[in-house]
């Protein structure tokens, strides 16, 4: 990349598109994936041999800003609708409406199926609309997101209907329909507080990132989209420190160290500087998190102790740490 690439408004513009849209898989995505297409190809298997079988759903869960959404947003863009008549629909994906009340629901559904709702309709009559409306789109699969939000904020009657609707879903008896949940680790006690619908759904988790075993990954993911942006890194990249700073500015959470990566370069060109560094790093997190210079993990000498709203690891996350591949896979 030339100098005057990096004064150009346009042009740096153009960069920071192009590295948002390459894409670096979290370790969990290989696995979502494959239960993904596991899922799709009996679907496919059950409609050539006119068999309906129960659906079966995956829970992708992890912290905010961990990649979960990109990860599945990436695997539903990619799946084959070849075979698909105009007006339908293989999947849908719809962001969990807060409070999630059955109604709301039913009727964030319906919208995305592209059925208009009366605003008079009762609850049971919009589930009922649901069945209809998914065999007749010939829908096989919906993506809720946010699905902790599926507890809402209700009565324990009103909670207790949502999981019985998230239920009924997958045993329409003409047309059982898959599901996706994304959400923050609340999900997975949502899930398991019904036996019959957590027997029913596979877990996936998208763990933290730590300096433990992910600091050569993370350092080749700093690497690599610098080289997509044709940009050197300065030599105080190189410091024992600088990875550990980025996991804890990006408070482990995959998503959020991309991020920090592709803001730190997009600086670095606006500031045309030679080659992206450690002021770069600190000057994004600063108006990301709107933190001075003391708070700043990239400019203090104790990182550690700034708060960066990092959530705490579970036991059960803390020890599926030990021995465990982080290396960032795929690209688009």
């Amino acid at each position: 990349m030339t100098s005057d690439l990096r004064t150009s408004p346009d042009q740096i513009a153009r960069v920071a598109v192009s590295l948002r849209k390459h894409f670096v898989a979290h370790p969990g995505y290989e696995t979502v994936r494959r239960i993904f297409g596991e899922i799709m190809d009996k679907r496919q298997a059950e409609l050539d041999l006119g068999l309906t079988a129960e659906g079966r759903g995956i829970a992708v869960i992890g912290e905010s800003g961990s990649g979960k959404t990109t990860a599945i947003q990436r695997i539903l863009r990619r799946i084959d609708t070849s075979g698909t008549e105009p007006g339908e629909f293989r999947w849908i994906s719809i962001r969990v409406p807060t409070p999630a009340t059955q109604k709301d629901l039913a009727r964030a559904i319906l919208h995305a199926l592209d059925f208009q709702l009366l605003r008079d309709t009762t609850a049971s009559r919009m589930w009922e609309l649901v069945n209809f409306h998914l065999q007749l789109r010939r829908c096989w699969l919906i993506h809720l997101d946010e699905g902790q939000e599926l507890g809402g904020r209700g009565s324990d009657a009103e909670k207790a209907g949502v999981i019985n609707s998230l239920k009924s879903l997958m045993q329409i008896p003409s047309w059982p329909t898959n599901l996706v949940v994304s959400g923050t680790p609340e999900l997975h006690e949502l899930l398991t507080q019904d036996p019959q619908l957590s027997r029913r759904f596979f877990i996936t988790r998208f763990l933290p990132v730590t300096e433990f075993d992910a600091r050569d990954d993370v350092a080749e993911l700093v690497a690599g989209y610098a080289g997509l942006a044709d940009l050197p890194m300065a030599s105080d990249l190189a410091d024992v420190e600088f990875v550990p700073r980025l996991i804890h500015a990006g408070r482990e959470q995959f998503g959020i160290v991309v991020e920090l990566i592709i803001g730190a370069i997009t600086c670095a060109l606006t500031d045309g500087h030679p080659a992206v560094g450690i002021q770069d790093f600190a000057r994004f997190y600063a108006e990301r998190s709107g933190e001075g210079a003391l708070r700043n993990p990239f400019l203090v000498s104790d990182f550690r102790s700034v708060n960066t709203g990092r959530a705490p690891l579970e036991p059960v996350l803390l020890a599926g740490l030990q021995g465990r591949s982080r290396k960032p896979k795929g690209k688009r």
